[in-house]
């Protein structure tokens, strides 16, 4: 879910997918961008939320999708 909020926000991916690198790898072991890279205008609370939202490691932030809506209400 968070990926396709920052695909919809930004019109980009969460990560680069350079040329040449097969892209399995890109997810697994690369960092997301931060969004407001992308997306200067963004809100730092909203921001904030997704971008905790794409981190998978050292552990998953959100565990279930109403923890994920729920902070996403309260950042509006």
């Amino acid at each position: 879910m968070a990926a396709c909020l920052y695909n919809m926000l930004t019109g980009a991916t969460p990560r680069n997918f350079p040329k040449g690198k097969d892209p399995w790898l890109v997810a697994l072991q690369d960092r997301a961008v931060p969004i407001e890279l992308r997306l200067p205008s963004i809100s730092p609370k909203l921001a904030k939320i997704i971008n905790a939202a794409l981190v998978d490691q050292p552990a998953i932030t959100f565990t279930k999708a109403l923890e994920f809506k729920e902070a996403l209400e309260n950042s509006l």
